[in-house]
């Protein structure tokens, strides 16, 4: 009896750890980026995620957005470049915490003042999340509902 119930046993976590493989996270870098049609609707600002993971789990994250010139909306920090408030120099790097903070894209807290901002990082975060679970590194473009 003993030998049958150690045999159940092993059977049920081998089991469990083959249902556990197929949404692991693959190590590397991942990135995400808006579409020409979502970055027209986005007055011209191309968001973008990158996320790299290692050993499964998430160690850097780089959310920002940038122009035609290639300008970083997170070096704006005066209301003559960037007339609305809070400033990107502070919303993106709260962004990116807020992304650091879960491993879901559903549970990224928005920044107040940023809603377009914080849906945009949220959509490209899901669509990082399932390059990454695919091991595909090639970057996402994804059009935005906004």
């Amino acid at each position: 009896m003993k030998k049958l119930t150690l045999f159940l046993l092993s059977a049920l976590m081998l089991f469990s750890l083959v249902g556990c493989g197929g949404s692991k996270i693959a190590d590397g870098t991942y990135s995400a980026e808006l579409s020409d049609a979502a970055t027209e609707a986005n007055h011209g600002w191309k968001d973008f995620l990158t996320v790299t993971y290692k050993d499964g789990k998430m160690v850097e994250v780089q959310f920002d957005s940038k122009d035609a010139d290639g300008n970083l909306k997170s070096e704006w920090t005066t209301p003559e470049n960037y007339p609305m408030d809070p400033q990107p120099s502070e919303w993106i790097p709260q962004l990116e915490e807020n992304i650091k903070a879960t491993s879901n894209p559903d549970k990224v807290a928005a920044v107040a003042g940023a809603t377009m901002g914080s849906n945009n990082a949220k959509e490209l975060y899901r669509a990082v999340v399932e390059k990454a679970k695919a091991g595909d590194t090639t970057t996402a473009v994804i059009d935005t509902a906004e």
